[in-house]
């Protein structure tokens, strides 16, 4: 292992110390990791809020022994690097996603730096951070950017229609961006619940964004589309009545794309019977479910073709953001303390008052006075 800066031996995180705890989550001292083959141990300066996180507290569905920490959007300074890593070093500024099955870097100290949050990261999911993007904007990409890349990335062709339903959530707001900016769609439709929500996605790219709750949304795409329907898309709300709806607005032989475990599913603990698979055969459509956790619950898909594909994509994600093409709106940056967590993930859970990401400042020494210009925003 390569080590130049001091590392501590423990650090106080925040995560969940009991199994299907739920929120709210505590602080907990534990051990400083040590990184493995082909693994680098980053010192994390800021991370984002996912729903992931309040899911795992809730369900520990990956099965690990408490306590976990969590904060899994990973952006700071290498300190140390495993056996097998020669292309990331001591002192990079990067950007990462820790393994889902892992820890993450979330600290109880409140962005104050004291005895600092780390986490581990493969190597192929840590990429460096371009000097002109912000470690607080590169800590909210990764998990939501991977979710949005795996979805539309090789499957978006040019000029071809694409739904994003919930463009100004987390990952929709990406996803618009992507189809909109990077990947050459030619019409982009959204849609959004409220003037925020419709705006981020209008900002995000799209074309056309309808208010979903007043809007007959399919009627709209196929007047847009001389009849035809969305040649794609992509479904990231975790919402049965989101998906029923969105079912129907996939042309014949297009593709409906959808995130997590998908229709019928969407509470893990009981399957519902859903009309989606009915909608789609109806259509001739393709049914691809995308889920990033997968790659961490069965190994065995995390093969070469897997991790090159995962590394393209945070590849990307620095490029484009660095670029101006797919950057993250930050609805709040909260400093990490457990109080403030907490509430964020809160508001996510309940699915309101919040739109695009919530950025965490985990070590403001690192987030603010080692950065290089100010974040790039929409």
């Amino acid at each position: 292992m390569k080590q130049t800066q001091k590392v501590p031996e423990t650090f106080l995180g925040v995560g969940y110390t009991k199994d299907r705890a739920g929120l709210p989550l505590e602080a907990v001292r534990v051990p400083v990791p040590q990184p493995a083959d082909e693994q680098v141990l980053i010192r994390i300066a800021a991370s984002s809020l996912n729903p992931l996180e309040y899911k795992l507290a809730d369900l520990n569905f990956m099965g690990r022994t408490p306590p976990v920490i969590l904060g899994l959007d990973l952006a700071g300074v290498v300190v140390a690097v495993g056996p097998g890593v020669s292309d990331v070093a001591v002192g990079d500024a990067v950007a990462a996603m820790a393994d889902l099955n892992g820890d993450g870097g979330w600290v109880a100290t409140g962005g104050n730096g004291g005895d600092g949050g780390y986490a581990l990261a493969h190597r192929f999911l840590t990429v460096r951070k371009p000097p002109s993007l912000s470690f607080r904007d590169a800590a909210a990409l990764p998990m939501c950017f991977l979710s949005a890349f795996a979805g539309l990335y090789r499957r978006v062709q040019a000029g071809d229609t694409v739904y994003v339903p919930g463009g100004g959530g987390g990952v929709g707001h990406l996803a618009v961006q992507m189809a909109a900016r990077a990947l050459g769609a030619g019409l982009v439709i959204s849609s959004g619940s409220t003037p925020q929500s419709i705006a981020v996605a209008r900002q995000s790219g799209a074309h056309h964004v309808f208010d979903y709750k007043r809007d007959d949304i399919t009627a709209e795409i196929t007047k847009l589309t001389d009849g035809r329907g969305a040649d794609l898309v992509f479904d990231s709300t975790y919402s049965e009545h989101s998906f029923v709806e969105t079912a129907k607005a996939v042309r014949q032989g297009g593709s409906w794309i959808v995130l997590g475990v998908g229709p019928g599913k969407t509470t893990r603990l009981v399957e519902t019977h859903s009309p989606v698979d009915a909608t789609l055969a109806e259509r001739g459509a393709e049914h691809v479910n995308v889920n990033l956790l997968r790659y961490f619950s069965e190994p065995a898909t995390l093969d070469g073709e897997a991790r090159a594909f995962l590394q393209r994509g945070m590849a990307l994600a620095m490029e484009w953001a660095a670029q101006g093409l797919v950057v993250p709106h930050i609805d709040q940056t909260i400093d990490s303390t457990v109080e403030a967590i907490n509430a964020g993930l809160q508001a996510l859970k309940a699915g309101h008052g919040v739109v695009g990401k919530v950025a965490v400042i985990v070590d403001r020494d690192l987030a603010y006075v080692a950065q290089d210009t100010p974040p790039a925003m929409l």
